[in-house]
């Protein structure tokens, strides 16, 4: 948590800081080591729903797309032990894709509500103060801010780290039945 502050307002236009300690060093000075936890309600907030709702898409897309593989014309050509592993990848890439940008947009608004809060914590306070500034300033579009960005790094990241999961997992299983079998 006391990174992401330090990150967030070393790259901010608000603060003109000219290193991370630099940052530190003010946040330490002017807030206490309570500013390092500015948007904790909100990150917490974030980060459990993001995750739960990642994995039930992932897995619901997962299971669709998998049957539909199986249904396409073609589908009975493709015996290769290869291209089953391609499709199986496939699909995992593009569930995972599919399930950050859904758990990334409705999760968003307590992102923008995070960064708001460590921006400028005297300005914005706690959650509730916050969502009912930032609708009545900029409007409630403003619970989107930083959609794009987030999406863009949140949806690559997990398609691939999910991708990689499945497949060591994959591998493992080979060879632990391979293994079995020689037993």
């Amino acid at each position: 948590m006391p990174i992401t502050v330090i990150k967030v307002r070393y790259e901010s236009n608000f603060y003109a800081y000219k290193s991370l300690l630099g940052a530190s060093s003010d946040i330490l000075r002017r807030e206490g080591l309570r500013g390092f936890f500015a948007g904790f309600g909100a990150t917490a907030i974030r980060d459990a729903p993001y995750a739960g709702l990642y994995v039930l898409f992932y897995e619901q897309s997962k299971k669709r797309m998998s049957h539909l593989a199986q249904r396409a014309p073609g589908a009975n050509l493709a015996r290769s032990e290869g291209m089953k592993m391609r499709t199986s990848a496939s699909i995992n890439f593009l569930s995972g894709v599919l399930a950050a940008g859904i758990a990334t947009a409705i999760t968003n608004p307590f992102d923008a509500i995070k960064t708001r809060i460590q921006l400028t914590p005297s300005k914005y306070g706690n959650m509730l103060q916050a969502v009912k500034l930032m609708i009545k300033e900029d409007g409630a579009r403003s619970l989107l801010d930083g959609l794009g960005l987030r999406m863009g790094r949140k949806v690559v990241s997990s398609a691939l780290a999910w991708t990689l999961y499945e497949e060591l997992i994959r591998r493992a299983e080979v060879r632990w039945l391979d293994n079995a079998e020689t037993m």
